[in-house]
C-alpha cells in the first residue's frame, strides 16, 4: 500500500477540523496517521496539533468550541483536567475522571472518552489473562492502565514516587500501592506477569530505571506507553528477554477507537498502522 496517496491533501472552506492538544506536542505521531486515515476514507477533514500549556487550558477549550473544532485528542498534561470541561463522560472516563478524546457537539456540549483505558485493555488481552500486573506511575495514563488490569481480572501493584508504603499500600480499591524503591520493585515485578510503564520515563534516550534491569525476566510482558522504540527502558526489557510492546501499539489501539467515535466511520486500521510503524 502506497501511503503517499493518503497523506497529501488540501483543506477547503468546508473541511472538518480535528485536533490534538498537549504540552509538549511536537513529538506527536497522531496528525500523520489521522490525516492519512481521512484521505483513505475520502473525508474532507484535517487534523492539527496545538501546544497548550496548563494555564491556558480553559481558554483553549473555549477556543476549540468557538472555532468549530469537531473533536480533539488530549495528551499530557491535560488528561485529568479536561474531564472537568466535559458535559458527558462515557465509561470508563466517568469513573477515572481522565479523558483523552473529546467530541464537541454542535450545541457546544462536550463528550469525553478514555480510549487509552479501553485500548490498554485490548493490549492486555493480547498477552493472555495476567494474574497480576505492575503499573509504574500515578497520572492519567497510570489510571487507564490500572483500570484495564482490573477489568482483565488481574491483581494490581502500583509503584510511583507519590506513593507511600505506610499510607497507600492497602487501599479499599484493591490496588497495592508501593513507594518507588528497589525492595518494592523486586517484590512487585516478581509477583506480576505484566509490567506497564505509564511514566514519562523513556521519552529521553538516557532515561533509565535500574530496578527494571535487575529484576525483569524473560517470563514477563513489558508494556511502555511511550512510543520511543530506541529508549533504554525498552532496550533493557528486550535484553532481559521480555516480550515487549512499546507505546505505538497503544497509540494505534486508542487511535482506531477514537477515529470511529469522532467520525462515526470504521477506522482504516491498516493505513493507520503503516503510518505509525513505517511499514
Amino acid at each position: 500500500m502506497n501511503l503517499s496517496n493518503h497523506v497529501n491533501f488540501e483543506i477547503s472552506g468546508t473541511s472538518q477540523i480535528f485536533a490534538i492538544i498537549g504540552d509538549p506536542i511536537a513529538h506527536s505521531a497522531s496528525p500523520a496517521f489521522w490525516n492519512a486515515a481521512f484521505r483513505f476514507c475520502d473525508l474532507d477533514a484535517a487534523y492539527v496539533p496545538f501546544r497548550v500549556c496548563r494555564a491556558d487550558l480553559a481558554e483553549a477549550i473555549n477556543g476549540l468550541k468557538a472555532l468549530g473544532i469537531c473533536g480533539c485528542n488530549v495528551t499530557a498534561p491535560h488528561k485529568q483536567a479536561v474531564a472537568e470541561f466535559c458535559d458527558l463522560l462515557h465509561s470508563p472516563a466517568d469513573s477515572l475522571k481522565t479523558v483523552n478524546c473529546i467530541k464537541i457537539c454542535e450545541d457546544g456540549h462536550i463528550e469525553g472518552w478514555n480510549t487509552d483505558a479501553t485500548g490498554c485493555l485490548r493490549l492486555i488481552e493480547k498477552t493472555g489473562r495476567p494474574k497480576a500486573g505492575l503499573v509504574m506511575g500515578s497520572g492519567g495514563a497510570a489510571a487507564a492502565a490500572i483500570w484495564a488490569l482490573q477489568k482483565s481480572g488481574a491483581r494490581v501493584f502500583q509503584i510511583a514516587r507519590s506513593c507511600s508504603d505506610a499510607i497507600d499500600s492497602n487501599q479499599a480499591d484493591g490496588i497495592k500501592r508501593l513507594a518507588w524503591n528497589e525492595k518494592n520493585f523486586a517484590y512487585a515485578i516478581q509477583e506480576s506477569d505484566i509490567i506497564i510503564n505509564a511514566t514519562p520515563l523513556g521519552w529521553h534516550k538516557d532515561d533509565f530505571v535500574a530496578e527494571l534491569k535487575e529484576f525483569l525476566s524473560k517470563s514477563k510482558f513489558y508494556v511502555d506507553f511511550n512510543y520511543a522504540p530506541a529508549s533504554r527502558l525498552l532496550e533493557t526489557a528486550r535484553n532481559n528477554g521480555c516480550t515487549v510492546m512499546d507505546g505505538r501499539e497503544l497509540l494505534l489501539e486508542q487511535g482506531v477507537e477514537a477515529f470511529s467515535l469522532l467520525t462515526g466511520l470504521p477506522a482504516p486500521e491498516e493505513v493507520m498502522r503503516r503510518c505509525i510503524f513505517g511499514r
